[in-house]
Formats: structure tokens, C-alpha cells, sequence
């Protein structure tokens, strides 16, 4: 075989048996920093999609996939779907019913419009009550779980667990216990809301018209199980509960007058307590002399020897009663 050709046919045997480089190993691949990015991103997605939205001040805590809502000039407006929104400083947490406008402010969360279930975490005797704010007033919550319903200028309450204070606009606080419904028709914007028997019993048959509302001379609630039953007065300790509420916000001259008319309403084996603290607010809150010293005679008369007898005498004597008195 000549040179040549022996030389052609060796270069060929020898391509042969050598493997040619492809594209894959030409450009190799690091399978470590595929698995990194793609951990990376899915940790990402995750982390985005379970992170806690807010919207108008209130976290979301949880929605439902159809869940419409925006904020605008109103408040949060939930379009539609459910949606559980949380105040969490305050600890009052709502879910709506339908469609809702709530708006978070300075003072507490407002029901503009709509329905909703609100429950409030237990909140220390010495703290201020959580405040829902509707058309006719103040709802003052210490931790408990209730539905209300705002139309715009006339809406209820309806009590499920605990107790709350319902306070009107222009001052006047009712109690409202479990199983009772408060509404609240508002007639002038520049009046206090007037407070109407309400049944939470189901409504009446289509074919009987209800019966049309007297407004009562003073704001009444009615068990929701006996609507013709009166509620029943506010204990001792629910009196001297709101009575804390009001010195904590400085409202002694509301305070005083709340007294007045819960010793009125208790039996006279009761009444002592309030009376004490009464006369303690007109001394050392109001500092009225003239109104201190002449309850506390009052009180000398109808508690003789009672179980403040000697906080009453130094009372007194920080008053001086005896020399107005004479």
C-alpha cells in the first residue's frame, strides 16, 4: 500500500475511534444552580402568595377566591366575595355578609354601610373598650362577638356572646345583653339616635303588615324571646364596669349623672356602693363642694352606720360640709 494512502487510512481510523465533541459537551451544565433558582423562585411565589395583604388600614386575613374589593373616599368596599378583615391594635376582627363599606378610624372601625359579624379579644378591665361606630352612635365592646347591620341612617345590633354598650349620639348609654337586638332609627342628624324594640325572631308572614313603632320616652331594649318584657336593670358590677369606662376617659359630669340613674333603678340592699361612689366623683373628680357635701348627707341618712362610714366623715372633712352646713 503506497505511503499515502496508508497515511489517509490511519487518520480515519483514528477519527473513528475518538468521540466528537457535541453541543452539550461543549457548553456544560451546573445542576446545582439550576436546582438554587429554581428553589429561589418558588419560595418567592409562596412568600408572595401567603403574605398578609391590608387594605384601608386593615389586614386581610383571609378571602375568599372571589373576593372584590377596593378602597376609595368611603372606606373599604367589598364588591363582593368574603373577606375577614382585622384591626389588630385594637383587637376587633369582622367578616362581612354581603356587600360592606368599613372605614378604620382615629376612634374605633365604622360600618358605613352593610353587614357584618365582629368579634373583639377580651380586653383588661382597666383598658378602654373597643369602639365600633355606626350611624346612631358608639358600640363600646370589652370582648365579645356580635352582628351588626348599617344602612345608613338606621341599623341594629344583635348580641351573641359577652356584653356590649350601646351610646347614643347624644350621650345616653344603654346596655345590651346576650340574645337581645338594639336599632337604632336616626330621624335628625342633629339628635340622638332613637332606640327601638326589635325581636330577633324571624319575620313577620308577608300577609300581616307590621305593626307600626311608638317611640319610647326613654331608650328601652326588649329580650329577643319576650318582646313585651322590659330588660332587666344593669347589675351592680355592669354599673360600676361602665362607671370605670367613663373616669378613664375623664367623663366624670356624664359619670355622675349615669349614677344617678342606675341608684334609681337598684334595690336599696345595692344601692350603698353607687351612692359611695357617687359622692367619691362629686369630691374628688368634680369637686363640687356644694353637690359633695349635700349627697353626702343624704347618704349619712339613709346608710347610718354603713360600710363606708369613715371614708364618707373624711370626705367631709376635705370639704369642710359641716361649715356649709351651718
Amino acid at each position: 500500500m503506497p505511503p499515502a494512502v496508508r497515511a489517509r487510512v490511519g487518520a480515519r481510523l483514528r477519527d473513528a475511534r475518538e468521540p466528537r465533541p457535541t453541543a452539550w459537551h461543549r457548553r456544560p451544565v451546573s445542576w446545582g444552580l439550576v436546582v438554587s433558582t429554581v428553589a429561589v423562585a418558588l419560595v418567592v411565589f409562596f412568600m408572595r402568595a401567603s403574605a398578609p395583604r391590608s387594605v384601608g388600614g386593615l389586614e386581610v386575613a383571609q378571602a375568599s377566591a372571589d373576593l372584590l374589593v377596593r378602597e376609595d373616599s368611603e372606606g373599604v368596599v367589598i364588591q363582593g366575595g368574603e373577606a375577614t378583615l382585622l384591626d389588630a391594635s385594637r383587637g376587633i376582627t369582622l367578616r362581612n355578609q354581603g356587600a360592606l363599606v368599613v372605614r378604620r378610624e382615629p376612634t374605633g372601625v365604622r360600618l358605613v354601610r352593610g353587614r357584618a359579624e365582629f368579634s373583639v379579644n377580651h380586653r383588661p378591665t382597666d383598658a378602654l373598650p373597643a369602639v365600633v361606630l355606626v350611624s346612631g352612635g358608639a358600640i363600646e365592646v370589652m370582648g365579645t362577638r356580635f352582628t351588626v347591620e348599617e344602612q345608613g341612617r338606621e341599623g341594629t345590633v344583635t348580641l351573641h356572646e359577652g356584653a356590649i354598650v350601646f351610646r347614643q349620639l347624644g350621650g345616653e348609654v344603654v346596655p345590651v345583653q346576650v340574645g337581645q337586638r338594639l336599632a337604632w332609627p336616626v330621624v335628625k342628624s342633629d339628635e340622638p339616635a332613637l332606640l327601638v324594640p326589635v325581636s330577633p325572631e324571624p319575620a313577620l308572614p308577608e300577609s300581616r303588615p307590621p305593626p307600626a313603632l311608638a317611640t319610647p320616652p326613654t331608650p328601652k331594649v326588649v329580650p329577643s324571646r319576650a318582646p313585651s318584657t322590659l330588660v332587666r336593670a344593669p347589675s351592680v358590677d355592669e354599673v360600676l364596669r361602665e362607671l370605670e369606662v367613663l373616669r378613664g376617659r375623664h367623663e366624670f359630669e356624664h359619670a355622675a349623672r349615669y349614677l344617678e340613674e342606675s341608684m334609681r333603678q337598684q334595690p336599696v340592699a345595692t344601692r350603698e356602693r353607687l351612692s359611695f361612689e357617687l359622692g367619691s366623683l362629686l369630691t374628688y373628680q368634680l369637686k363640687d363642694a356644694r353637690r359633695a357635701c349635700a349627697h353626702w348627707s343624704r347618704h349619712e341618712e339613709q346608710f347610718r352606720r354603713g360600710r363606708y362610714a369613715e371614708a364618707v366623715q373624711r370626705a367631709r372633712g376635705t370639704l369642710s360640709c359641716e361649715g356649709r352646713e351651718r
